[in-house]
């Protein structure tokens, strides 16, 4: 294991805050104008340092490794009737595609859906969906906290045959006795070699064969698509790690995905998403990271950007940006689930608004320099976002399980970005 630290110097002068319903943009009679625009500036006082954990992942070299074409996908998705979910309130002139998920992973209260993002391997068009372990703290009496986080891989070559697996997410042993890396919880089996990755998993992005899943607190844990290892059955699915026999246990999860390495980021917390932008141009490639602060907060909302080399590491030189957009009312842009970038503009999706036409979601805009960003009214429990560049669609999935709202709210679902542009 190796360190290696770069401090990114930036200014960041923000101003933002609530929300207000709106179906269509504002129209400026609606929009105050007594806040000066703010373009995005270079991000002071942010240092990121990189932990590689590559040898961690090649000690276990020897259970084989599994790239996403590879993997047996044992559960179906159906692209019927994902319009019809709880809060789905999408114009029909913009509905592209989606689909639900089963019925048990509908209903499920021991996970919920947080991040989205996608890649093509072998000929196939694959989604990537993290899922955080429900505790007490989300839903009483619900006790799975422990098992971190899952992610699904999501197999939409055609959405006729949408298939689907759970995969755990993983992390070296020794991190258990770093605060910032692990959270104990409820009681399980710990073996020997990995962990669970006990985080919320808010988003996901990937890159260069490289998978970036957003850690609320530390920063950016990392994933190769390149390194998926089968794990044996558990049926007390209570055992994860090495046994002394050498077999793998998770769960009984069919496939772990371990941590190759992480970015402890400073001063740009909470990291409540990720996804895969732009900068300044088409070829400038950066993963975008927003906060979920709320209206009650006195933390002004921010959206950082860290720019990436052709390997799919994050570098010092351009330094990280810092964006200040404000919402159609002239105020802070709170509550941020999701954020995509290009450009001069900026698309998030936020929760906790006013409701209307059944949602509390939205989708802001913002473009540099405008005295206010515009909305458009968003699927109930809005998520991650996730721009598929091949087609322009822009993807994004909503999180409540079946018995809070007594039907059911999940979905994923597809817009094409230019509808809202």
């Amino acid at each position: 294991m190796y360190l290696r630290n770069y401090c990114i110097a930036a200014i960041a002068v923000l101003t933002l805050h609530a929300c207000k319903k709106q179906t269509q943009p504002a129209s400026s009679e609606e929009n105050n104008s007594n806040r000066t625009p703010v373009e995005n500036s270079i991000a002071t006082n942010v240092t990121v340092t990189y932990t590689d954990e590559s040898s961690f992942v090649s000690s276990l070299s020897s259970y084989g490794y599994k790239t996403p074409d590879q993997l047996s996908l044992n559960r179906v998705a159906t692209s019927s009737g994902y319009t019809g979910v709880y809060g789905f309130n999408i114009p029909s002139a913009n509905q592209v595609k989606g689909f639900k998920w089963n019925s048990s992973d509908e209903s499920t209260i021991e996970w919920r859906p947080q991040g989205i993002t996608g890649f093509t391997w072998s000929g196939r068009n694959f989604l990537l969906v993290t899922w955080y372990a429900i505790g007490p703290s989300d839903i009483d009496g619900v006790n799975n906290q422990h098992k971190g986080v899952r992610v699904s891989l999501v197999d939409i070559t055609s959405m006729s045959n949408i298939t689907y697996r759970h995969i755990l997410l993983v992390q070296n042993k020794a991190n258990m006795l770093n605060s910032d890396l692990y959270k104990s919880s409820n009681p399980y089996v710990q073996l020997d070699s990995y962990a669970p990755v006990t985080i919320h998993a808010g988003g996901i992005a990937c890159y260069a064969g490289k998978v970036y899943v957003a850690d609320t607190k530390l920063g950016i844990r990392v994933f190769d698509l390149s390194k998926f290892i089968a794990a044996a059955g558990d049926d007390t699915e209570t055992r994860i790690g090495e046994e002394t026999d050498g077999t793998l246990k998770a769960f009984n999860y069919a496939y772990i995905l371990p941590q190759t390495g992480y970015y402890k980021i400073t001063n740009a917390s909470p990291f409540s998403c990720i996804e895969l932008g732009e900068g300044a141009t088409a070829s400038d490639k950066m993963l975008w990271t927003g906060q979920y602060i709320e209206s009650t907060e006195t933390t002004v909302p921010k959206v950082y950007g860290f720019h990436l080399n052709a390997s799919g590491q994050i570098v010092t030189s351009p330094q990280p940006e810092v964006i200040t957009p404000i919402d159609n009312d002239n105020t802070n842009v709170n509550g941020i689930q999701g954020v995509y970038r290009a450009g001069t503009k900026t698309f998030m999706t936020t929760t906790g608004n006013s409701s209307y036409e059944g949602s509390t979601a939205r989708l802001v805009r913002y473009n540099d320099g405008a005295t206010a960003g515009v909305r458009y009214r968003w699927p109930h429990g809005a998520e991650d976002l996730y721009l598929e560049q091949s087609t322009g669609y822009l993807w994004n999935l909503t999180e409540y399980e079946t018995q809070k709202y007594s039907t059911d709210n999940r979905c994923v679902f597809a817009v094409r970005l230019t509808d809202y542009d």
